[in-house]
């Protein structure tokens, strides 16, 4: 179970906004919600500026490039999506109808060490992963060899764009997690279609382990890795700790702990962000127990359809560098900083 978080004296800020956002992230000093068309507030002065613009569709949700500059818009359970250069449509994208109102959309944005925005997806099959550019669409992981049965989703690149991850599942279902080593699979796409299951068992001699509940990186080199509460038989066997920190480059747990959340984790300030009862938690390793914010609520993103794997979406931004996160509430957004 998660610990209760520790309140933590902050700096708060609250803005305004005429209709509550459906996605949020940071562009420098301003909040942008995407799916509104690139509406934005300023958290200088709380200021609300409408984009004036709709893609007319029920897209839900967004991620951004690490630059800032490219950004896709899709429907979490749905099979569409948008690449956008500074809102302006470059293309559309896609993927399997195969369960897809079952499981979040697979996409997650990097960058090369040459510069180039790269977008991973699935946009042929659900159990084939591709690397795109982001301004051209080149297709940079070509290949004919059959994947393995594997239902990719949750996909993120590691800070530096070195690793993929996918938190996604395989019949019937269960959930787990696996890293991909982007430099490697550009050189030989097939690596794409040949998971190695390091994640799936995070806690090695227990039969019967745990679905992966979330994973997600905290820097380049290391994952945390939360397991799912549903499976558990009431101490039948099931270890103590059910959560750990993977470290990619060493190949082995680093730690494990009691701390386990059932929510969604966002990278945040080297640990991770993420939502219990409508309140916004930050954990670290090293952390007994998580910082919390009891005062602040958080409202969940819309979601289409019903059934399928948990994944919750609050409307929760972390910033990528500093101790500093966003939350839509039911009236406000609220921008957190922290020592």
């Amino acid at each position: 179970m998660s610990k209760r978080g520790k309140p933590v004296k902050s700096m708060l800020s609250a803005m305004r906004f005429t209709f509550r956002p459906r996605s949020l992230a940071w562009d420098g000093g301003e909040l942008v919600d995407w799916v509104a068309g690139g509406t934005r507030w300023s958290t200088v002065d709380g200021s609300q500026h409408d984009s004036g613009f709709g893609y007319r569709f029920n897209f839900d949700r967004a991620v951004v490039s690490p630059s800032g500059r490219y950004s896709v818009i899709y429907t979490e359970r749905g099979t569409k999506g948008l690449v956008l250069d500074r809102g302006e449509i470059l293309r559309e994208i896609n993927r399997s109808y195969y369960c897809s109102d079952d499981y979040a959309y697979p996409v997650a944005l990097g960058r090369l060490p040459d510069g180039r925005e790269v977008i991973a997806h699935c946009p042929d099959d659900y159990n084939r992963i591709h690397i795109d550019t982001l301004a051209g669409g080149k297709r940079l992981t070509r290949r004919r060899n059959k994947p393995d049965d594997t239902f990719h989703s949750r996909l993120s690149f590691s800070p530096d764009s070195r690793h993929l991850l996918s938190a996604g599942w395989w019949w019937h279902p269960f959930e787990t997690a696996c890293v991909f080593d982007v430099p490697a699979a550009l050189a030989k796409p097939a690596l794409l279609d040949r998971p190695v299951w390091e994640l799936h068992r995070p806690f090695s001699g227990v039969p019967m382990n745990p679905d992966v509940r979330a994973a997600c990186w905290i820097d380049d080199d290391r994952i945390v890795v939360t397991t799912s509460a549903e499976d558990d038989d009431g101490g039948n066997g099931w270890p103590a700790e059910r959560s750990g920190v993977w470290s990619v480059r060493e190949g082995r747990w680093l730690s494990r702990s009691t701390w386990n959340p059932q929510g969604s984790l966002q990278r945040c300030a080297g640990g991770v962000l993420y939502v219990e009862n409508a309140c916004p938690h930050w954990w670290a390793p090293g952390l007994d127990a998580p910082l919390s914010w009891p005062d602040v609520e958080v409202v969940e993103a819309p979601l289409f359809g019903e059934g399928g794997l948990a994944h919750d979406c609050p409307l929760l931004a972390a910033h990528p560098t500093e101790r500093r996160f966003a939350a839509v509430g039911q009236n406000v957004i609220v921008v957190v900083d922290w020592a």
